[in-house]
């Protein structure tokens, strides 16, 4: 009768002690860095409780959100090159001005000499 209420008593513990992983508990959360926290939790949760299937389900998710994060650095990345060659186009089209601002100048003046010179 013993050995019987100790069996029983150890399934119960072991039972209780074995919390159940809610996989989706991290999908209500809208913070990235709260979300990316939770999952990685979660992660280590189903980890430490041998559960493959519970660590596979937990990784898509932690990848589709890298994923989702990537495209839009990808995305900012390019608009700062865009800007960049943008900003590069105008340099250059500064710097002709400037040259050909320098050139009249000195065409300017190099007449103005000549004249004085033949007066």
């Amino acid at each position: 009768m013993k050995l019987l209420f100790l069996v029983f008593v150890f399934v119960l513990f072991t039972n209780f002690l074995k919390a159940e992983i809610n996989v989706n508990k991290c999908d209500s959360l809208t913070k990235r860095t709260d979300k990316i926290n939770c999952l990685t939790k979660l992660k280590a949760k189903a980890i430490k409780e041998n559960s493959k299937e519970k660590t596979k389900i937990i990784q898509n998710k932690l990848s589709k959100f890298h994923n989702r994060l990537g495209e839009g650095v990808e995305k900012t990345e390019e608009g700062i090159a865009n800007t960049g060659k943008k900003i590069g186009q105008g340099a250059a089209k500064a710097e002709k001005n400037i040259q050909d601002g320098a050139k009249k100048t000195y065409i300017y003046i190099k007449n103005i000499f000549k004249r004085d010179k033949t007066e």
